[in-house]
């Protein structure tokens, strides 16, 4: 079974590491924290290092867009932008096409490593601060 790690030590940095292929109750566990994240009405980015996610379910995919969809106001609000970390094209393709379906409210970049990602979320949080 797989994991979700969320990691707030470097607020308003936070981080989330999938770690193989959570099951459907981990899945729930951190979408709900991430909608913490977005509610609690604090500026932040994420970095979201999915290099070692396997195959997510498209029950699991439908979770991610209708957050998206119900929290949309908060991320817009609250969420700096979110960068994605992809090991692969497929992972890639997977984003693209839920992005298709459920735009992002948010900036979202996609990288293969986890340093420009937190430099580029670090950036959009210094524009959002000045905003």
């Amino acid at each position: 079974m797989g994991q979700v790690i969320m990691d707030e030590r470097d607020k308003p940095l936070m981080r989330m590491t999938y770690q193989g292929v959570p099951d459907d109750a981990e899945w729930q566990r951190h979408i709900a924290i991430m909608s913490d994240w977005a509610r609690r009405g604090e500026l932040y980015g994420v970095v979201i290092d999915a290099r070692e996610v396997g195959r997510v379910s498209p029950t699991q995919r439908r979770g991610i867009m209708d957050w998206i969809t119900r929290d949309k106001q908060h991320l817009r609000a609250h969420c700096a932008g979110g960068a994605l970390v992809f090991a692969s094209p497929l992972q890639q393709g997977l984003w693209t096409a839920i992005s298709w379906v459920t735009p992002s409210p948010i900036p979202v970049k996609i990288f293969g490593d986890l340093v420009p990602a937190e430099a580029w979320v670090r950036e959009q949080l210094a524009s959002k601060w000045g905003s």
